[in-house]
């Protein structure tokens, strides 16, 4: 089991904090989803540690970082990510980003392009449909009343939630997901609420080694097989994986998969 050391950097005024195994290698930064926290990628850092400096990051709102009001856009979210990477002199770190964090990983390698090595993007949060501001507040408000209702709950009640949603987990993954649910910050939802920039004017940017994973729709991931095919078309150096059978959390549900498509990525990029 990779131990971490915690610790915390001062990123736009507010307080980001980290996890980190360090060691002279070549840095893995990993950037969780909405709800979560970074202590919550259980299994595959552990197993990569190994070989690679490992940082994983609480997002503001998010764990132990701070929680402001305001600051949710990709663009404000990818320099916090900066001054991390800057602060703990990480050099061309890949960066492995699920659902949000990937949509974030992807804003930074758009407008830092010297400090990463590489993306590894897991079904990101990328549409070609535009929501009203409208459709955006039903959206939010479903989301902040899902999460008062799991913050209501003991630990175990979320764990037990969790299973009946998730059955396809492993069992190691629940605690860190509900422990993430206890901490994250209801100001989170504005990352929902904010007008973000779309996919093609980031990703048509990118030059670096990418790799994309998708998964079904129907069994509620977030990126079309249209989507995937144009964001590859503006991003020459981006290979595409899917996932069968799965949904948004595929380096949770297709693990095994997962660990050897990435671990493979890395040893070419790296």
């Amino acid at each position: 089991m990779a131990q971490f050391k915690h610790g915390s950097i001062m990123a736009n005024g507010i307080k980001i904090q980290y996890y980190r195994t360090g060691g002279d290698k070549p840095a893995v930064v990993f950037l969780h989803g909405i709800t979560e926290y970074g202590l919550a990628w259980t299994r595959f850092p552990s197993f990569i540690e190994p070989s690679y400096d490992v940082v994983l990051m609480d997002l503001r709102g998010h764990g132990l970082s701070d929680k402001p009001e305001s600051g949710y856009r990709a663009e404000q979210m990818a320099e916090d990510v900066y001054w991390l990477i800057k602060n703990l002199n990480l050099i061309q770190p890949v960066i492995i980003g699920h659902s949000m964090g990937a949509g974030i990983a992807t804003a930074f390698a758009a407008i830092y392009p010297d400090m990463v090595r590489g993306l590894v993007l897991e079904d990101p949060p990328w549409t070609d449909k535009t929501q009203s501001a409208e459709e955006k507040s039903t959206i939010a408000n479903k989301y902040l009343a899902l999460l008062a209702e799991l913050k209501a709950c003991s630990s175990s009640e979320i764990i037990e939630k969790a299973r009946q949603i998730y059955p396809l987990w492993d069992e190691v993954e629940y605690l860190q997901w509900s422990k993430g649910i206890q901490m994250v910050s209801p100001n989170s939802a504005q990352w929902i609420l904010e007008e973000q920039t779309s996919y093609q004017e980031w990703v048509s940017q990118i030059k670096i080694p990418g790799l994309l994973l998708t998964a079904e729709i129907e069994q509620a991931a977030l990126i079309n097989q249209d989507v995937a095919e144009k964001a590859q078309a503006l991003w020459k150096n981006l290979a595409v994986e899917h996932f069968p059978s799965t949904g948004h959390h595929i380096h949770r549900e297709q693990y095994i998969r997962y660990r050897d498509l990435v671990n493979s990525f890395l040893k070419e990029v790296l």
